[in-house]
């Protein structure tokens, strides 16, 4: 397994990952256009084979603060620790960024805390953020939104200022 930065040409592969997870509604859905556009803010796990089987964002917010988002696993790789390379390779491109701050928002608190994210308020986060957020959900499709805007929705951080992922 290997994990590398995406580029435009793994946009229909990270969509086709979002795709295998359509009913967990805490999992966004990207259309490829939408990842082409964000196609730097991904990480991709490929198999031996160079098949894309897992992907994660990472999306800049600000110098310091960043977002942890779209980390799924092909359901047939799942249990593999694929995720938490990923996220650990986030948590090593935000070092490298001098991102001081990771966010994201989970149904999978339990998992995330594993990782050493703490859950936040949502008002914590600027309100640019939220904007972006905001617009995101109505993005999604329309029996998302309601989940989406008043669901069981964690908002979990992560501090890197000591400058290294635990």
């Amino acid at each position: 397994m290997t994990i590398e930065p995406a580029t435009v040409n793994d946009a229909e592969a990270i969509s086709s990952v979002f795709a295998a997870h359509r009913d967990d509604p805490g999992l966004f859905q990207e259309s490829v256009a939408q990842v082409k556009r964000n196609s730097r803010d991904f990480l991709v796990a490929r198999d031996t084979e160079g098949k894309v089987v897992a992907c994660a964002g990472l999306h800049h917010d600000s110098a310091e603060l960043a977002e942890i988002y779209g980390v799924a696993v092909l359901p047939e790789f799942q249990g593999q620790g694929i995720g938490t390379q990923l996220i650990r390779k986030c948590e090593e491109k935000a070092v490298a960024d001098h991102v001081t701050h990771l966010w994201l928002a989970t149904i999978k608190a339990e998992y995330f805390g594993r990782h050493s994210f703490h859950p936040m308020s949502r008002w914590d986060l600027p309100a640019s953020v939220l904007l972006r957020k905001l617009r995101q959900v109505f993005q999604q499709p329309v029996q998302r939104w309601i989940p989406a805007l008043v669901g069981r929705h964690t908002f979990m951080q992560r501090s890197l200022v000591d400058g290294r992922p635990s």
